[in-house]
């Protein structure tokens, strides 16, 4: 599964499966928008395992992979949104835990990685883990 993040206004989260995922690309594109992207990619299980480590429960789901189902396209595209609620109990979770998360880091790559983990992955992922809190920080401060 290949997730990616994007923080939207109830407003625009609210028009719909197919506004929002002909919003994504500009929005994802869009280097002046004032919006933050964040692109998990396949390292979104990755990361759930993290926060999972470091005590997110049910949070890390909806951090990593998201909430309430908005749509899918049954061809590989699916959008879910989390409630203002949630976005802010992630927030306040990834605000609390500072460098917990990257403490559970070998752990987690040993467990889900095969074989040698290749060089820089660790650091990637603790830069992705930062771009993750970012977004959530983005998001909370806009109310959405």
């Amino acid at each position: 599964m290949n997730v990616s993040l994007l923080p939207l206004p109830p407003a625009e989260a609210g028009a719909g499966f197919d506004q929002v995922v002909a919003r994504f690309p500009a929005r994802e594109s869009d280097v002046e928008s004032p919006f933050t992207f964040c692109d998990l990619g396949k390292e979104a299980a990755v990361v759930e395992e993290l926060l999972l480590r470091a005590g997110a429960g049910e949070l890390a789901g909806l951090a990593a992979c998201g909430g309430a189902l908005l749509g899918d396209d049954g061809a590989g595209t699916a959008c879910t949104l989390l409630s203002v609620d949630e976005v802010t109990r992630v927030h306040a979770f990834l605000t609390t835990t500072g460098t917990g998360l990257t403490a559970h880091l070998t752990d987690v790559l040993s467990a889900t990685v095969r074989g040698d983990v290749p060089y820089g992955y660790a650091d990637d992922l603790t830069e992705l883990v930062g771009e993750l809190r970012g977004l959530f920080e983005a998001a909370a401060r806009d109310g959405f």
